[in-house]
């Protein structure tokens, strides 16, 4: 009886040893096939996820549909090594910057004006040059990508960064053949793009929105830092695209701005210029120019935040050096004046004397518009009197664009005869023709143009 009892314990110590080494292996083994299927079933829905999300990326690169709705994270700064050089070239009434660091990575951004193509070519190269590793055309005005056609075909490209907008001239078809040409890679500059240049850690805060009826307000505008130092390169942008900017709530703050659209008094708005900070700015603008840049209302809030000021038209091409702690200059700066540098008086001067009397002054009813050309660019006055008039101190003005050509000194017209004012892309002065712009004037739905006279009267429309 006890052996019967001995051998059933001893089976039963069997089986319950059993039973608890495969509860054991069971437990073992089901827990890790459970989360191994989780973990299996995770991965298999993040990978799924992530062709489309980099195809998806991917294609937002290429067509720049990423949403820019929400202020996008600063970039992580790029290490800096060596230095870094921004030329704001001297192209007169028009923009281009490069910016170049010690590697020999280029970017440029802008060309100039139609004309200033080769003298921009001949400046990149002369600064070594190679390839651009990015082209940045603001916004799709003569004066910004005039000169980028013989830039791209001169250079090559890997990348045009430009923002969703375009215009019907034959400059911007140029433009765009040029870039279509080259194989670069498009990409859409508005706010929330990153630059991706190696060594160079940019993100364009601009443009917010679409839809601008004005051209400039599509400006692109790039904040670049290198190191401590921050540029700031705004374009053409005015006050609606500055007020789009603070609203996004980005980082503005920068040590040297590039003063927006050539310094007019539409640009660089004060709440702008606060949340900016700069100490240094350039203005890129060309001497006498017909549209009164700088402003004087832009150099006196310029003046107000104590700001260095660099002009091209005083300085001509302007270098800035930053090693990433500090940025100098090639140029002495100054504080901007209150008032522009020279100022056209309203009335004669008093004590000025009169003219010979036997050179009387011709009646300047004599002279009308006798036609514009709206399409063609081409404004054409009479002098219907019998002697010459002195057209030196007159002005032509486009009244819908408020763009106003100033004739200048030593301009007359004979009698009965006729004399052009040429402007657009073809522009060309010649014999009984003057130019007033390579840009477009005139507004092909309709432009009244007006004719002043040197004291300002006006004397002919159409």
């Amino acid at each position: 009886m006890i052996f019967r009892k001995s051998k059933f314990l001893f089976a039963l110590l069997v089986c319950i040893t059993l039973m608890a080494a495969g509860c054991g292996n069971t437990a073992t083994t089901t827990v890790p096939q459970e989360q191994t299927t989780k973990a299996a079933t995770s991965e298999s829905t993040s990978n799924s996820q992530k062709p489309t999300e980099l195809s998806k990326a991917s294609n937002e690169t290429t067509t720049s549909s990423q949403s820019a709705t929400s202020p996008s994270p600063t970039p992580t700064p790029a290490q800096v090594t060596g230095t870094l050089q921004v030329h704001y070239i001297d192209v007169g009434q028009a923009d281009s910057i490069l910016i170049k660091s010690s590697d020999g990575t280029a970017v440029l951004i802008d060309g100039g004006n139609n004309p200033d193509g080769p003298a921009v070519v001949n400046y990149l190269k002369s600064q070594q040059v190679k390839e651009l590793a990015a082209v940045i055309a603001t916004h799709p005005h003569e004066d910004h990508i005039g000169g980028l056609d013989t830039v791209i075909k001169s250079f090559p490209v890997k990348a045009v960064y430009m923002p969703n907008a375009s215009n019907t001239t034959k400059t911007f078809e140029e433009f765009i053949s040029a870039v279509t040409a080259s194989g670069a890679k498009r990409i859409q500059a508005k706010a929330g793009v990153t630059l991706d240049v190696p060594g160079l850690t940019g993100q364009f805060i601009a443009p917010n929105g679409s839809g601008y009826e004005d051209l400039n307000n599509y400006s692109a505008v790039l904040r670049l830092t290198f190191g401590k130092i921050t540029f700031l390169f705004t374009g053409d942008a005015e006050e609606l695209s500055e007020g789009e900017i603070l609203k996004s709530n980005q980082n503005l703050k920068a040590d040297v701005l590039k003063v927006g659209h050539h310094g007019s008094s539409s640009s660089t708005s004060s709440s702008f210029l606060k949340a900016v900070s700069p100490k240094y700015a350039i203005i890129s603008v060309g001497t006498g120019n017909d549209y009164g840049h700088p402003a004087a209302s832009a150099l006196s809030r310029l003046s107000g935040a104590g700001v260095q000021l660099f002009r091209t038209d005083q300085d001509g091409t302007i270098v800035a050096t930053c090693d990433g702690e500090t940025v100098t200059f090639n140029k002495n700066a100054s504080m901007p004046a209150l008032t522009p540098p020279t100022i056209t008086p309203v009335t004669p001067t008093p004590s000025k004397p009169p003219a010979p009397a036997t050179q009387p002054p011709a009646s300047s009813g004599s002279v009308s518009i006798a036609s514009i050309d709206l399409a063609g660019e081409v404004v054409t006055l009479i002098n219907n009197g019998g002697s010459a008039v002195d057209l030196a101190g007159w002005k032509l003005v486009s009244e819908k664009g408020n763009q106003t050509y100033s004739f200048p000194g030593g301009t007359t017209i004979p009698a009965g005869g006729t004399l052009k004012v040429l402007s657009g892309p073809k522009a060309v002065a010649s014999t009984g023709a003057l130019m007033w712009t390579k840009s477009n004037m005139w507004n092909n739905d309709g432009d009244p143009g007006a004719l002043y006279n040197a004291q300002g009267q006006m004397v002919s429309s159409r």
